[in-house]
């Protein structure tokens, strides 16, 4: 499963410190024979940049959006506006 919306909004903080990952309203489930996808889906600016050029993409794609939320907790702003 890719998540396709991986944002600062989407990631929850429980009072006992554990963290959850909310909405999947766009994810999409891979499979072997499946292994990428080709649509647009996400938000613009946690977008991993072959999603944004409408290239093939995977699972590295919610890592990038991890990253870009990453850079966002220490910036307070998103890499690309």
């Amino acid at each position: 499963v890719i998540h396709r919306d991986a944002k600062s909004c989407n990631i929850l903080l429980k009072t006992d410190g554990s963290v959850k990952l909310a909405d999947f309203s766009l994810s999409a489930h891979l499979t072997p024979e499946q292994n990428q996808q080709c649509s647009v889906a996400g938000t613009p600016w946690w977008m991993a940049p072959e999603v944004v050029m409408q290239q093939p993409y995977g699972p590295k794609a919610d890592i990038c959006s991890f990253g870009i939320v990453g850079f966002e907790m220490v910036e307070q702003e998103v890499p690309y506006q």
